[in-house]
């Protein structure tokens, strides 16, 4: 049921696939065409093993080059042939996010595993199609839909509104709030983010295959160690191999694949070592192979592709990170006058200050849950903040992105669940057994 959901949503990406733009349309695309065609198509394919990739701009990434070949010897130049193996790649990712995510739940108790996986691999994939951008509702509105909906079923439950009881105070409304600021952040990020163009331009190769790889060895690193299967673990080794062979941002998972098997070690001490040994070891081959067959002078596409100020990627960092980073623009400009409270503008400002109080609020009680999220954002994004962006740089770290909202998302229903639901009759103790809960 779950996988065809997912592969049903991914029909949206249907108009890219079937897109009339030509191949050649793209620069990029017709130097690549030509780069695998002057090669000799699949019999000069080793050619993009030793040395430089097919833009030929300063990158180590045979495993990209060699799967755009294998398109050329299959599809020549029809388009829609290279745009079905992305889309190919996007459902790969979707459902590794789907297994990984179902893994990753058990281990921080975030149940029911499965399904709230299930709601990441569904999120991510309404994203990376571009359906968010046409199926978007008011923020606001989906909220409200929830609450709604939790008063009427703790109505039909209590035969009350929950503010009519007495057990009702001050601590319950500022919890309420929290949970209401939490929810709506989670909801506003996740259907927030749109992709326009990952299936239709054929250099998302790169970044496609760096993900889908990444997650799945991911996974067969982490299950293969939590079941003792070393055949799995090797798999996730390659697997990982292969990632940093076709895009250089996965080397940014390496703290956080290595650190991950580390704190586990009490659990799966046998194992832990070869994890971490395959990591390294992937990332030592990557890396000796990089600075032996292509050359580490910054060339004319690294130089012009990096941001020529600090300010703007720090800002644009942090506003990733921490969303209302993005309101200093504003509040630098207003500065202290007082009568823009007349307009509604800063006043909305604020209350999602104010609102973002609630994601601290609930990081604070789940780190364990959320931190390796906000860790594999963090990280995988850092890099590409420093360029000017392309949509494929984030990628890699919308994986954790989706799957930290959809948490957030449950957690903050959970806990406005919790307040419109439960029984007036707990008793003494109602909101600690519920933060105890949380």
């Amino acid at each position: 049921m779950g996988g065809g959901l997912i592969l049903l949503l991914h029909l949206w990406a249907l108009p890219q696939l079937l897109s009339e733009s030509p191949l050649r349309a793209d620069s990029d695309t017709a130097v690549m065409l030509d780069a695998i065609r002057n090669a000799g198509g699949l019999a000069g394919a080793t050619r993009w093993l030793v040395g430089d990739w097919l833009l030929e701009n300063g990158f180590y990434r045979p495993i990209s080059s060699l799967s755009l070949t294998i398109d050329y010897a299959l599809y020549g130049e029809q388009a829609w042939g290279y745009r079905l193996t992305n889309l190919l790649l996007l459902i790969a990712t979707a459902f590794g996010i789907a297994v990984l995510g179902a893994w990753f739940n058990r281990r921080v108790g975030l149940e029911p595993s499965e399904p709230i996986a299930l709601g990441y691999a569904l999120l991510f994939t309404l994203q990376t199609t571009g359906a968010t951008a046409w199926l978007r509702l008011p923020d606001w509105l989906m909220v409200a839909g929830v609450l709604v909906g939790l008063l009427v079923g703790g109505y039909r439950q209590r035969g009350s509104l929950p503010f009519q009881s007495a057990q009702w105070g001050v601590r319950e409304w500022l919890m309420l709030v929290l949970g209401v600021g939490a929810l709506y952040w989670g909801v506003s990020r996740g259907l927030g983010v749109e992709y326009a163009r990952l299936v239709s331009w054929v250099p998302s190769r790169t970044a496609l295959l760096g993900t889908a790889l990444s997650v799945w060895a991911t996974y067969w690193l982490f299950s293969g160690l939590e079941r003792g299967a070393y055949g799995r673990m090797v798999l996730g080794g390659v697997a990982y191999l292969l990632a940093l062979g076709s895009y250089e941002q996965p080397i940014t998972l390496v703290p956080i694949l290595t650190g991950s098997a580390l704190l586990l070690r009490k659990q799966f001490g046998k194992g832990v070592p070869m994890v971490v040994g395959l990591v390294l070891a992937s990332a030592l081959v990557y890396i000796l192979l990089r600075v032996s067959l292509v050359t580490t002078e910054p060339t004319a596409y690294q130089r012009q592709q990096l941001r020529s100020s600090l300010q703007g990627p720090v800002l644009d960092y942090l506003t990733e990170m921490i969303p209302p980073t993005m309101q200093w623009g504003y509040w630098q400009a207003v500065g202290l006058q007082l009568e823009v409270f007349l307009f509604a503008e800063p006043w909305r400002n604020l209350l999602l200050i104010v609102f973002y109080g609630g994601v601290v609020w609930i990081f604070g009680r789940h780190w364990r849950i959320l931190l390796p999220l906000l860790a594999w954002h963090g990280l995988t994004y850092l890099p590409m903040a420093f360029l000017h962006p392309f949509e494929h740089y984030r990628l890699l770290p919308q994986v954790a992105k989706t799957a930290f909202d959809g948490a957030l998302v449950v957690l903050a229903v959970g806990l406005i669940g919790r307040l419109l639901v439960r029984n007036p009759e707990q008793g003494a103790g109602r909101t600690d057994s519920l933060l105890r809960s949380q």
